[in-house]
């Protein structure tokens, strides 16, 4: 087993009712050891326990904890209570994936996006929860002996602009750049932004239906378009390999098409 995974682990992984985040739960949850533990957090509850029954069924070692919870209305002690009891002498590593996000209102041009209640609303989830996890996360896991390592899945979005996504395109670029200011200041965490490519997820139906962006809307669609269309099992394998092999920078971003 490659050195990484084969450590008692500690996870925290968001967004994990569904799509990726559920893939990214069993997938890792079959490579942890025993006295690993998953915490899962997402809105959906029963997407919650289907994922937690999904990692047992791969791995009956592995702990897996539940925690429903709105992340537009999240906060900095709301996060705190989750990690508070876990017990940070058992683990020789301490893993945050950063997975849940949203797309955002895809009527709005970059011309009408002049609505603050949007702009709070949107960056409440996708942003303003991200900070305050990492936060609780790095106040309670604070030994510089142990390994934290803290991934953020971003896109191609978060660098190349496309019309009617602007939400999302600034989201992913601010919790990238958040990310690269906390690697500079940390030099001990070890953190990743990770694009899985466009993975056909519940989110990536909903921009090519709804897109405001005839052009968008039809890229997205296209024959051509689906060449690129990649696997959610092969995305979250990519990132497992990018961990065991540290082939990256902390602070710096890696894409699934990456050589």
């Amino acid at each position: 087993m490659n050195e990484f995974w084969s450590r008692r682990t500690c996870v925290i992984l968001t967004g994990a009712s569904k799509g990726i985040g559920q893939c990214l739960a069993v997938e890792i949850g079959k490579l942890l050891v025993p006295e690993s533990t998953i915490v899962l957090m997402a809105r959906d509850t029963n997407g919650l326990e289907k994922t937690k029954e999904m990692v047992n069924k791969e791995n009956s070692d592995v702990l897996v904890e539940c925690y429903s919870m709105d992340f537009y209305n999240s906060n900095v002690t709301m996060f705190e209570k989750i990690v508070e009891p876990i017990d940070s002498t058992k683990y020789e590593l301490f893993l945050l994936i950063h997975n849940a996000g949203s797309v955002g209102n895809l009527e709005h041009l970059a011309a009408d996006m002049n609505d603050p209640d949007e702009w709070n609303k949107y960056m409440l989830l996708n942003l303003y929860s991200v900070t305050c996890l990492t936060s609780a996360f790095l106040s309670k896991f604070n030994s510089d002996t142990t390994e934290r390592c803290i991934i953020n899945m971003t896109s191609l979005l978060g660098i190349e602009p496309y019309k009617s996504v602007g939400y999302y395109c600034i989201g992913k670029a601010s919790r990238e750049m958040f990310f690269r200011v906390l690697a500079l200041e940390n030099p001990t965490l070890n953190v990743l932004s990770y694009s899985p490519g466009p993975v056909l997820t519940d989110m990536y139906t909903h921009m090519s239906l709804n897109s405001k962006d005839k052009e968008l809307r039809e890229k997205l669609t296209s024959k051509e378009q689906q060449k690129y269309i990649v696997k959610v099992e092969n995305a979250c394998q990519k990132l497992i390999n990018i961990l065991a092999m540290r082939s990256y920078k902390t602070g710096g971003r890696v894409d699934y098409f990456d050589k």
